[in-house]
Formats: structure tokens, sequence, C-alpha cells
């Protein structure tokens, strides 16, 4: 995830408009727990790509449910949510979920409740059920009138990388070079 990162970067130095470039670094972002880094990068992608379901569905997703309280957004999360649900006509289950807990974030339990069986049942027929138990996870959290939280993270490997890929440049002086002739 981390090289993925530095190898994104790189092409956003190139081009800091190219909208699947960030979309891609978001979404690296958010499998690393760096939710406002996410956000910054899906803004950005959803002005150059405004019609992106992937770019909608995972901004929105991240509003929704990061648990830095002063980086959800349920208002617009629902906003973005329902935008990537008609743009696939309703008929992902991943992106219904997200739409559920965007109502959960914005606090309207039962229409978030409403979606998450949806997703669930969805689900059961286009992903044979792949993603049920957390779905049901997600649902039950609707129905005690919780709202979902996320954060993926690294593990300790890859938190030793994060740190190398991070470290400043080693202020060593390179040996010096001799020329034999």
């Amino acid at each position: 995830l981390l090289k993925a990162i530095e190898k994104l970067n790189r092409v956003l130095e190139l081009d800091s408009s190219n909208s699947l470039a960030l979309t891609m670094r978001g979404d690296q972002y958010l499998s690393i727990g760096r939710h406002a880094e996410a956000i910054a990068d899906f803004e950005l992608a959803l002005a150059q790509a405004p019609e992106d379901s992937g770019v909608l569905n995972n901004f929105a997703w991240t509003l929704a449910t990061s648990p830095t309280d002063e980086l959800r957004n349920g208002k617009r999360a629902v906003e973005l949510a329902t935008k990537a649900c008609e743009l696939t006509e309703y008929k992902m289950p991943h992106i219904l979920s997200t739409l559920a807990a965007s109502y959960a974030e914005a606090g309207d339990f039962d229409k978030a409740t409403e979606w998450a069986q949806k997703a669930i049942d969805l689900d059961k027929t286009e992903n044979e059920g792949l993603h049920q138990e957390d779905l049901k996870k997600e649902l039950a959290s609707y129905q005690a009138k919780k709202p979902f939280r996320e954060l993926q993270q690294l593990d300790e490997s890859q938190k030793q990388e994060e740190k190398d890929l991070l470290a400043p440049p080693s202020q060593t002086p390179a040996p010096a070079r001799t020329i034999d002739f």
C-alpha cells in the first residue's frame, strides 16, 4: 500500500489533476486509516470526475464512517452516496451500504436500517452473500441507533515501512570516489 502511494505521488507530481491517480491514492489512504488525506484526494478527484460512482462512494463512506469526529459530515455523505446509487441504478450492494452508513451518520436510523437491509438482500443475489457478515454488523449498529465506524490500519511491518518511506534522507555524506589512472 505504501509503495503504491509513493508511486502515485510520483504520477501526481507530473499531473496533479489526474483523477484516476487521485482516486487510487485516496483509496490507499483510506485502506491505511489516513482519512484526512483520503478526503483531500477524493475532493480533488470529484472535481475532475463528478460522475465517478467509485469516488462518490468512497468519499461518502469516509465522511460517514471515520472515527475522527472532525472529518465526518453526514449530510454531505448522504448527498454523495445518493448520487453514487443513482449512477449505479441502486444495483451495487456496497454502495447501498454506504448510503445506509451515511444516513446513520446524519442521524436517520430508520433510513439507515432500510438501506442496510436492501444491501444485505442485494448482496445475496448479486454476490452470493459474500459480504453478509459485514453487512449484518452494519445493520445491527443502525438498529441499535449507532452510526458505523471503520478504521483500517497498517500492521506493524507496514508501520515500519511507512517510517522508512517518510524518513528524511540520510545526512551522511556519500564516500568520496577516487579514480585510478
